[in-house]
């Protein structure tokens, strides 16, 4: 089973699969599952593949930790995503980044890391749990969904649309510890508008760009809250363009600035822009020229199956209390494996931010490999660790539905 899940894992790196292009990962999740004996295996609409281990939903001892809480059981779902950043420069590898090749203990790939190896965990964690069924108190979901990279957790959104889980394990590269949280990120766009003019005679326009400067001075004056868990929160201005563009001896009528804002958790979009908002009425008070407009930015994307996923680009941060029951049963997974415990926080985002940040879903995370190693050059995970999560999540989901630890 061991060197299957390896196979398996190596299999699906080699299949390249940005954004939009995940179906041949699909595919080979789709099979996998049907083989290894899920009891369900579909896809959505969206292209998401979805597994379903049924439990005995009541058990007669009562023994249960948490499943007892519920008559008819509780539910469980692992998640991971199929897509991938690209490779910009293969030439800068030191192999080719689709070979899903081993080497020194080390299974290298695009993906390996960011995070078909916690997704290929996940399927064979699945695959076991088949085998202990008849202690199980409830549902186990292992979810492999489209299109993380641009817009975390909008296809994540469409699966808990028609599955409710009880508790969410996302498989984020996480060093083998347990994340409890993670930075959400939002997207601002900032537009002002001006009047066209010969560069010779400026004053017979509006200049779109320094009205621009004006606004983002002042933004950056802004202060940012403070999280105990996750730090502070970031806003930093990623582009700006005006038009027309190139401007040769034109003085611009229109100029666009987006910032990147790192969100700490219960950040809501209106506390983002407002004082934003406050900034732009207060310009325009001093000058009735001044026009401005902020806005979070919407992203529509279409899936490889034609469907189209569109959200505006807002997605919140959240922790987890360490002592809540979902963070304890990961806890003693941890323990009865032997397995060294530490928790950490995401310092990105993930499609936790959907499950979590949006629906309240307790949620935590562990992937098998460091931060550090998404989406670089030679990205690689120790295939050691590949092991270990997979454990982990099996165990994990023992704590949770089990009648008894064995």
């Amino acid at each position: 089973m061991n060197e299957n899940l390896i196979k398996f894992c190596s299999k699906i790196i080699q299949q390249e699969s940005i954004s939009g292009h995940e179906q041949a990962v699909a595919s080979l999740i789709f099979d996998e599952m049907e083989q290894l004996g899920y009891d369900e295996v579909r896809y959505d609409t969206y292209g998401n593949v979805i597994g379903k281990i049924s439990g005995l939903k009541e058990l007669n001892d009562g023994k249960s930790s948490l499943a007892s809480e519920k008559s008819k059981g509780l539910a469980v779902l692992f998640e991971g995503h199929m897509d991938t950043v690209g490779v910009p420069s293969k030439e800068a590898w030191s192999l080719n980044p689709y070979s899903g090749e081993i080497r020194d203990g080390r299974l290298y790939g695009r993906g390996s890391a960011d995070m078909k190896s916690a997704l290929a965990a996940m399927v064979y964690a699945g695959a076991e749990l088949i085998k202990q069924k008849e202690i199980l108190a409830g549902d186990v979901y292992v979810c492999a969904v489209v299109f993380e990279e641009t817009l975390e957790g909008v296809s994540f959104g469409k699966v808990l649309d028609n599955i409710h889980p009880d508790f969410v394990i996302i498989g984020e590269p996480s060093d083998m510890k347990l994340a409890l949280g993670q930075k959400g990120r939002a997207e601002i766009v900032l537009e002002t508008e001006g009047r066209n003019a010969h560069s010779a005679t400026p004053d017979h326009g509006i200049n779109a760009i320094n009205m621009m400067h004006e606004l983002v001075s002042q933004i950056q004056n802004i202060p940012l809250q403070e999280s105990h868990f996750l730090g502070k929160g970031i806003m930093e201005i990623t582009d700006i363009i005006s038009e027309p563009y190139p401007g040769s001896s034109v003085v611009p009528n229109y100029c666009r600035a987006t910032y990147d804002r790192r969100l700490i958790e219960k950040e809501t979009a209106s506390a983002v822009i407002q004082p934003i908002e406050t900034i732009i009425k207060d310009l325009q008070k001093q000058k009735s020229v001044f026009e401005a407009h902020v806005s979070i930015a919407y992203a529509s994307e279409k899936t490889y199956t034609g469907s189209s996923l569109g959200a505006s680009r807002f997605f919140p941060g959240w922790i987890i209390d360490r002592e809540s029951p979902l963070a304890f049963a990961v806890h003693e997974a941890y323990q009865r494996l032997g397995i060294a415990f530490e928790t950490c926080y995401y310092p990105f985002c993930t499609d936790g931010s959907e499950s979590a940040g949006k629906r309240s879903i307790p949620t935590i995370g562990i992937g098998p490999a460091p931060p550090e190693m998404a989406h670089v050059v030679d990205e690689y995970v120790v295939i050691e660790n590949i092991h270990k999560v997979k454990e982990l999540y099996k165990e994990t989901a023992v704590s949770l539905l089990g009648k008894e630890v064995r």
